[in-house]
C-alpha cells in the first residue's frame, strides 16, 4: 500500500501547452458604442481604420476611468463595421422579397467614413454589392401538346410562379375521317387524304389551357463580398489619392475626419 502511494507522489504531472501571453496586440479592446459594449482586439481595428489607429495610438488620453473607449455612434451599425475589420467581409443588405436596402448601404456608407475604412468606403460608395446578387428571369409558355413543362421542383433560390389562361385552338380533321390524322395535316397530305386538291381543310375548335411560366432565380456570388488581399487595398488608396481624397494614414488624429 505504502509503495503504492509512493508510485503515485512520483509521477509526473500531465503537461500542457502554456496559454498565450497577451501583448499589446491581441489584448481585448472594450468599447462602449452608444448603448452597447463590444469587446475586440487593437489589431482588429487599427489594420484598416485610421480612426482607431490614432484613437489607439496612445497621444491622446480619451479612455474612460475602466480602460474603455467611449464612441458616438449607432451600435447597429457598428456591428458590421466590426464584422468586417474582423474577416474581411463585406456586408450584403438583401431580401429575395424587398431587393437591397439601399438606406442601410447608404448609412453604413457613412460610417465607414467616419471610422476611415477606405476599402470598406470604396466598396459601398462604387455600390459593389449589385455585383453580388444577380437576378435571372425567364418566362415560357406551354400548351397541353407539351408534356414536359410542369416543372414543380428547384432550388431555394429559385421561384417559379405559373399563370395559366384558357384559350380555343383548331384542330386538323382528316377529310376521310382516319382519327390517328387528327391534329397532323402532314399525315393527310402524305396519303392523299384529300379527294380534290383545292378541296379546303377541315378543323374543329377546342378549348386548350396556355400556361406561362416565369422562372426567377437569384444567384450569389460570395467572392464579391471578399476584401482582397493589400494589392486591392493599394489600388484603393490610389483610387482615393485620384479623387483628391487622403488615403488611411496612421499618422492622422482620430478626429480628422474625411
Amino acid at each position: 500500500m505504502d509503495g503504492t502511494i509512493s508510485n503515485l507522489s512520483q509521477a509526473t504531472p500531465t503537461s500542457y501547452p502554456p496559454a498565450p501571453k497577451l501583448t499589446a496586440t491581441n489584448a481585448p479592446i472594450h468599447l462602449q458604442v452608444g448603448e452597447r459594449r463590444f469587446t475586440t482586439t487593437r489589431s482588429t481595428l487599427t489594420e484598416e481604420s485610421d480612426f482607431f489607429a490614432a484613437l489607439l495610438s496612445g497621444r491622446w488620453d480619451n479612455a474612460l476611468a475602466d480602460g474603455s473607449y467611449f464612441i458616438d455612434a449607432d451600435p447597429a451599425l457598428f456591428e458590421h463595421i466590426l464584422a468586417y475589420l474582423r474577416r474581411g467581409v463585406f456586408p450584403l443588405f438583401y431580401d429575395a422579397s424587398k431587393g437591397h436596402d439601399h438606406h442601410r448601404y447608404l448609412s453604413l456608407l457613412e460610417e465607414a467614413r467616419y471610422f476611415r475604412i477606405p476599402r470598406l468606403e470604396a466598396w459601398l460608395h462604387e455600390k459593389r454589392y449589385l455585383k453580388a446578387v444577380q437576378v435571372s428571369i425567364t418566362a415560357k409558355e406551354y400548351d397541353e401538346n407539351n408534356h414536359g413543362w410542369m416543372e414543380t421542383t428547384g432550388s431555394a433560390d429559385m421561384t417559379l410562379q405559373y399563370h395559366p389562361q384558357w384559350t380555343v385552338h383548331k384542330v386538323h380533321l382528316c377529310p376521310k375521317g382516319f382519327n390517328s390524322h387528327r391534329g397532323n395535316p402532314d399525315l393527310c397530305y402524305r396519303y392523299s387524304c384529300r379527294i380534290i386538291d383545292d378541296e379546303e381543310a377541315r378543323f374543329v375548335e377546342e378549348p386548350c389551357m396556355r400556361m406561362l411560366v416565369v422562372r426567377r432565380e437569384v444567384v450569389f456570388n460570395q467572392d464579391v463580398c471578399v476584401a482582397r488581399e493589400e494589392e486591392e487595398l493599394g489600388c484603393t488608396k490610389e483610387a482615393f489619392a485620384a479623387q483628391d481624397k487622403p488615403a488611411y494614414s496612421n499618422q492622422s488624429t482620430p478626429f480628422a475626419l474625411f
